[in-house]
């Protein structure tokens, strides 16, 4: 799987295990007006939203019981179909495929929400056209540097980004096992391909990486790879904060308000020490990428949102249910949870996004406007490992012949493998 700072789903799965209740119902509550969520926050001490959440039902006369589990979506997947488990589940997008599949979430209806979300934010939960989640909030890697030190980059071409004194750092490292389609996504797309094809109901399961743009992209990144500084986590923040770019996300804003001391390893291959100074939050600066190949960029993001149980229609509490899954995709809540201090989320909802306090996010959703919703096919780690296998042999000159047969070949080798999945 593509390694990032913090990922959303690995947040869910690995959280520790423990089980908790927020605004415990009384026996006076009806049982029409409980309604159960199932989080995957490590504690309550963790769990940013649910307080908020609990607040509100309050006024509404909705109790809000919270259970934080461990192994949440499997757990969910073998007790929805025996009456059991929560009415809600909070996790990421890339679940929905599998809960789809299992039978265990059921379509919802956001009527007029659904203009406060854009196609491709609805697109991550969305099978087969339908709508199984209630996005809350996604995460989206951008162009970031140091806005004292750095020229700003609108208007730069990747050339000049490259060239620049400091470069562009790209998580990967050269000569490892590392790659990273997810942080070359921009640069990929930007040449007219995506990693699936899509339609109107999002991914399919024909690779896209096809075809004179995918030709196109193999030869600039056997031309241009090379070029890239090196990117362990401290390489990149102290790149960034001695001027130079960065291919990254939201996750790395409190790292570069802290002291970095570390080696960078040069586009040469030399190593050179680098010593960091803490940033300001006004000095981070955040932007969209430019176009390698002529087309519009297209990075990945991630999304986190609501699933409704199958067992909720004709249940009792089954409005109760409705209007907590109408809230939390609201701007009322989501400029609520984004601005609590250390939440670093970008509201899914557009209204709630121009009401960030914290600029630099802001940013970062502005910058994230055509981002994919990452797929959440059971083959997808094979498909980041295959299309990173090819990139890294791209641009580390191991391949063979024309770089963009090259690339051909492994696309059909890939293909070949998901359709025998």
């Amino acid at each position: 799987m593509i390694s990032r700072k913090r990922g959303f789903a690995a947040a869910a799965i690995f959280a520790v295990a423990v089980s908790g209740v927020i605004a415990a119902p009384s026996n006076a509550a009806s049982a029409a007006q409980v309604v159960t969520i199932w989080n995957g926050s490590d504690t309550a001490a963790k769990d940013q939203q649910t307080p908020i959440i609990a607040a509100w039902a309050k006024t509404q006369g909705i109790t809000i019981n919270v259970v934080y589990k461990k192994d949440m979506r499997n757990e969910f997947i073998k007790a929805v179909p025996e009456g059991k488990g929560p009415d809600l589940m909070v996790g990421a997008h890339d679940w929905t495929g599998q809960l789809v599949a299992s039978g265990t979430v059921a379509p919802i209806v956001v009527g007029s929400l659904a203009n406060q979300f854009s196609k491709d934010m609805r697109s991550g939960f969305t099978v087969g056209g339908k709508l199984y989640g209630m996005p809350i909030y996604t995460e989206n890697i951008a162009l970031v540097y140091n806005k004292s030190i750095a020229k700003d980059p609108k208007g730069m071409t990747w050339d000049q980004l490259l060239a620049s004194p400091r470069g562009v750092t790209l998580p990967w490292a050269r000569g490892g096992t590392a790659n990273d389609p997810y942080h070359l996504s921009p640069i990929a797309t930007s040449f007219g391909i995506s990693q699936y094809t899509r339609n109107n109901s999002g991914w399919t399961k024909t690779i896209g990486y096809t075809g004179p743009g995918a030709a196109k992209y193999a030869a600039w990144l056997a031309a241009n790879g090379k070029k890239f500084v090196d990117g362990g986590w401290d390489q990149m923040r102290c790149n960034v904060q001695n001027g130079g770019y960065a291919i990254t996300g939201p996750w790395i804003i409190g790292g570069l308000q802290e002291k970095t001391s570390t080696k960078l390893i040069l586009p040469d291959g030399t190593k050179q020490d680098c010593v960091g100074k803490a940033m300001t939050a006004d000095e981070i600066g955040v932007a969209s990428f430019p176009s390698a190949g002529g087309q519009t960029p297209h990075q990945f993001s991630g999304q986190y949102g609501y699933w409704q149980s199958v067992k909720v229609a004709g249940s009792p509490n089954a409005i109760a249910v409705g209007k907590v899954l109408r809230y939390v995709g609201s701007a009322e809540f989501q400029s609520q949870f984004a601005n609590v201090k250390g939440a670093e989320r970008i509201p899914a909802n557009s209204t709630a996004l121009g009401q960030l306090s914290n600029k630099t996010l802001a940013a970062f959703g502005a910058a994230g406007q055509n981002a994919y919703p990452m797929a959440s096919y059971v083959f997808q780690d094979t498909v980041w490992a295959k299309i990173g296998a090819a990139e890294k042999a791209l641009v580390e000159g191991t391949y063979t012949g024309d770089p963009g047969d090259y690339l051909a070949k492994a696309m059909k080798a890939l293909q070949a493998t998901i359709d025998a999945a």
